[in-house]
């Protein structure tokens, strides 16, 4: 089994219901089980077109069986499950399904980059990726998720 962070948004309404039926598919895919989900955040729309709502962010912290590209295929499927249609590049969307860290797997691959390359610049990520999984190991930047979520905060004081 491999520990897995996906990272969770969405900014069209119903987004607290969203976010929770997707925690229940997430908790559904063949060989998964979702092992803890973090509180969810209001957060403010980073470059996204004018008007924009705000985002419920979260994360959750997955054990499973599968691949990471077995993982992100399911993570689409979902949220396509949930009324997702890709637009402009970081348009309003019903849910954002992310995979952050997939182990100790490093892949940068067409359709797949894990590590997420820019998890680790992103508050919103970092805060409740660090909540379910404090002690997970950034497999590039060797460092906890928690110790990345410290690092940035200091950076960008709220």
């Amino acid at each position: 089994m491999t520990l897995a962070v996906v990272a969770m948004g969405s900014n069209l309404p119903p987004r607290r219901s969203t976010l929770q039926r997707a925690l229940a598919d997430l908790g559904r895919i063949p060989g998964t089980r979702l092992v803890r989900a973090s509180r969810f955040r209001e957060t403010a729309p980073i470059d996204a077109p004018a008007g924009s709502h705000d985002f419920l962010n979260g994360a959750c912290l997955l054990e499973t069986t599968c691949t990471a590209q077995q993982l992100l295929q399911e993570l689409l499927a979902i949220e396509t499950r949930h009324g997702r249609v890709r637009g402009a590049a970081n348009g309003p969307r019903t849910l954002d399904l992310d995979l952050i860290v997939h182990g100790d797997v490093v892949l940068d691959e067409p359709g797949i980059t894990v590590p997420h390359p820019r998890a680790h610049e992103r508050p919103f990520v970092l805060e409740p990726a660090a909540e379910v999984a404090p002690d997970m190991r950034h497999p590039l930047l060797k460092a906890t998720l928690n110790d990345l979520h410290q690092r940035l905060a200091v950076q960008q004081p709220g």
